[in-house]
């Protein structure tokens, strides 16, 4: 074993750089230096600095892919042995690279420490044995060329050495060679009629090019040298020919003759080759087999006997087909590639399976390279084996896992296809839903709208206390059926999961004032005390859902004077705790109503349950208040709980955070501040409403601001009537015939010109799901109110939109 060998290895995936690491410590132990790169530049870079013993390549780098990635390392590096890793798949590959130098490849994932650590130690013994080889024919060269000015003079001396001289007259083009150099190449010295075309002819066809560039260059440059080129003699037998020349030149510097001397150094060549192999093989770990040209074996190296348990002994003059038992397959395989070596006088690397002396199945790679004699043909093959048992066991493994995967893999697929044609069923069924309760919340709202509009309007008007009795009920019993709609609507939002919240600055004394004011009526009526308590250290400004805040809080007080028929209903806002600047509070609403048994709290959040039925009968109400109260609070990460006594009250208490706001002032002023300004006189309004009673309303409404109203059935007219006059504002309805609100808003904005285009426009429909309000903003409106339309809300927005628009002054809000 190599003493502290250094190694460098060039691979991206760190985890199989990691798993080297570990398999040369199972190896070399602590006897070896360790040094992993990512990068081919990082690589070359690293290769510059230091001397590696070894190079592990993965051919497979970020900044470069396949053969060119071991070409760049050899031609920086060709003084180091380089082992290849491949992937599963790409045997080829690997087989390549050692075609072009590399020394051994390695497949991921078929890796052992020991299978690692002896392609290390064959790898740099292997590449050892070529440099001895190189380092050997120089030194023959150096010993040819001392003597070969001796070897000139006397004939016998060349004849015995191989050495012929010649000379070519270039300007000529004639040849001159000697006795024994006619006799190196298996021509008859009687017959000199040699030309340049005849030894064309007979230089090897792979050494031709490279001969041709030599000539070339040395009649350029007129510098002596040598070089090794093969030829092929009458015979068809392949010699090695070691040649040395000097140019000769005239006056003017041009080359006229070449002169020098050739010598066969085949037979060496070929002896120092097979003594090198040998030696190389007996010290290999891998397995050694040396076969004549008829498949006999004639020697094994230990590498071999560790593998098989057949020694020299057992197999000596043996055919290698004894290795093959009685598998005919790869007897047959072995035999076409043996006629295959034969013809072709090329190394062959092939898989095939062996049995051991006992009988035992295992694989190898198997590269046989065959030994020319003097007459070109095969004398003998050398077959280096390596061990592949483990890597074909794991294979087979591998195979059998994907059988199996590829089984669980269709069972998934088809288990997804059902998910699939399920979820497409289930989005096909909350579509629908989705667009019924849409036609719902349109089909209800649009009459609510007339019936509570006009109810407020003849409210206005002189009235008998009997008929303002009679409107009162028509009112309340309008937004009873109104609530009712919302809750509805506000659960279907929160059962599809749809319901967004916003993060926005609001003053949080402003939210409670604005739950005040809107029950303020219901608790006069009932007579009650409606009270609220702020905790002083709580910031006003805040920053979070203050329309969400004001829905849970109206559910909870709405809820607190329905059951509720003396006393008072007190809101409470507490500080209960603070982290940096976040503020988490406690909003509790206690009355002092009629109070709930201890065994129904449980059931108090459940959707339309109600504690009684004489409960429903008595008060009215879906049973989805709290239900909502509760969901509103629990999606933005709150709690809620109820403690109650029959007979004394109840008290709902909810946890929420906050982050703190902006000391400037936050969110709008006061509906009824705004609902006193009085500028909106002289104003032109394009009212775009299809339902006749709502039209009627709307411009009651409208006229008594002062305002200028026209009515459009469409949103055809309404283009029509814009493209023709000015207006100040358009109020559109959202779902009417010809073309609907959306149409008709994307045709102001994308096809009229200013100032027609940029005309205020307010979505007034009777729509109240989830998005919608988004939908109206992005289809270019500037604001959105939904039907039943409070008609201070409607001024407020209506003054919002015109100070944007510049069309008020500033300060009307």
């Amino acid at each position: 074993m190599i003493e502290n060998i250094k190694i460098l290895v060039i691979e991206d995936n760190a985890g199989d750089a990691r798993l080297i690491n570990i398999y040369l410590k199972e190896f070399y132990g602590d006897k070896f230096t360790f040094s992993s790169v990512d990068y081919l530049s990082k690589g070359l870079e690293l290769l510059t600095k230091e001397a590696f013993d070894i190079i592990i390549l993965d051919l497979t780098l970020p900044d470069s892919s396949g053969l060119d990635t071991f070409k760049k390392i050899y031609a920086h590096s060709p003084k180091t042995p380089i082992i290849v890793l491949t992937g599963l798949e790409d045997e080829s590959i690997g087989i390549s690279a050692m075609k072009l130098g590399a020394q051994d490849f390695l497949e991921k994932g078929h890796i052992s420490g020991k299978e690692l650590g002896r392609s290390i130690n064959y790898s740099i013994e292997r590449f050892k044995l070529l440099k001895d080889l190189s380092e050997n024919s120089k030194k023959l060269e150096a010993r040819t060329r001392d003597l070969l000015a001796e070897q000139l003079k006397l004939s016998e001396a060349q004849q015995l050495a191989h050495i012929g001289n010649w000379e070519w007259d270039i300007e000529k083009n004639t040849i001159i060679w000697s006795d024994e150099l006619y006799r190196i190449y298996g021509l008859s010295p009687h017959n000199p009629n040699i030309t340049i075309e005849k030894f064309h002819e007979m230089v090897h066809p792979d050494d031709w090019w490279h001969l041709k560039r030599v000539i070339v260059e040395t009649k350029k440059t007129h510098e002596s040298g040598d070089f090794y080129f093969r030829i092929v003699d009458p015979g068809s037998a392949i010699k090695t020919i070691h040649t040395r020349f000097k140019v000769i030149v005239n006056k003017s510097g041009q080359a006229i003759r070449m002169t020098g001397t050739s010598q066969d150094v085949t037979e060496n060549v070929q002896k120092e080759e097979l003594t090198k192999l040998v030696l190389a093989a007996t010290q290999s770990y891998n397995s050694v087999v040396i076969i004549d040209k008829n498949q006999n074996i004639e020697w094994v190296n230990e590498g071999f006997t560790r593998l098989t348990n057949y020694t020299l002994k057992d197999l000596k003059g043996k055919s290698i087909s004894i290795l093959r038992g009685s598998n005919g397959r790869q007897i047959t395989q072995q035999k076409n590639i043996f006629e295959s070596i034969l013809k072709e006088k090329k190394p062959v690397t092939f898989e095939n399976v062996n049995y051991t002396k006992n009988g035992k199945e295992y694989w190898v790679i198997t590269t046989a390279t065959p030994i020319l004699g003097k007459d070109g043909q095969i004398e003998r093959i050398i077959a280096i084996e390596t061990d592949i048992s483990l890597r074909k066991q794991i294979e087979e493994e591998l195979v059998e896992a994907n059988r199996i995967a590829e089984q669980s893999l269709n069972k998934v697929n088809r288990t997804l296809e059902e998910l699939t044609i399920a979820k497409k069923e289930l989005e096909e069924s909350m579509k629908v839903k989705s667009q019924f309760m849409a036609n719902m919340s349109h089909e209800i709202r649009t009459p609510m709208n007339a019936v509570i509009g006009f109810t407020d309007l003849l409210l206005k008007t002189s009235l008998t206390s009997e008929q303002k009795q009679y409107i009162d009920a028509v009112k309340t019993s309008g937004k009873n059926l109104l609530v009712i709609i919302n809750d509805i609507l506000d659960f279907s939002k929160i059962e599809s999961g749809k319901l967004e919240f916003e993060l926005i600055d609001f003053r949080l004394s402003q939210v409670i004032s604005t739950v005040t004011e809107l029950m303020l009526t219901k608790s006069i009526e009932k007579n009650i005390r409606l009270s609220t308590t702020i905790d002083p250290r709580i910031p006003d400004n805040l920053i979070g859902d203050p329309t969400r805040l004001n829905q849970i809080l109206l559910n909870l007080v709405g809820n607190g004077i329905k059951f509720t028929n003396q006393g008072e209903v007190k809101i409470t806002v507490d500080l209960h705790s603070e982290v940096n600047d976040m503020e988490e509070l406690k909003f509790s609403v206690t009355d002092t109503g009629i109070g709930i048994p201890e065994d129904k709290l449980k059931t108090l959040f459940k959707a339309f349950t109600q504690v009684s039925n004489e409960t429903t009968r008595k008060y009215g109400g879906t049973g989805l208040g709290l239900v909502i109260a509760k969901q509103l609070v629990e999606l933005q990460g709150g709690t809620i709980s109820v403690q109650s006594k029959v007979g004394e009250g109840s008290t709902f208490s909810f946890y929420l955070k906050f982050k703190k706001g902006n000391k400037s002032e936050s969110g709008n002023k006061n509906i009824a501040e705004t609902f006193e300004v009085k500028e909106l006189e002289g104003l032109n309004v394009l009212l775009v409403e299809d339902n006749l009673l709502n039209q009627i309303l709307a411009k009651k409404v409208l006229t008594d601001w002062k305002l200028k109203v026209e009515v459009a059935e469409n949103g055809l007219i309404a283009i029509d009537k814009l493209e023709k006059n000015n207006f100040d504002l358009i109020l559109m309805d959202i779902q009417m015939p010809e073309m609907d609100g959306y149409d008709a808003t994307h045709y102001i904005r994308e096809k009229m010109i200013p100032p027609k285009r940029d005309t205020p426009i307010i979505a007034m429909t009777a729509h109240a799901l989830t998005g919608e309000a988004e939908k109206c903003m992005n289809a270019g409106m500037d604001d959105y109110i939904s039907k039943p339309f409070d008609s201070k809300i409607l001024y407020y927005k209506i003054v919002s939109v015109l100070k944007k628009s510049k069309l008020l002054k500033p300060n009307l809000i």
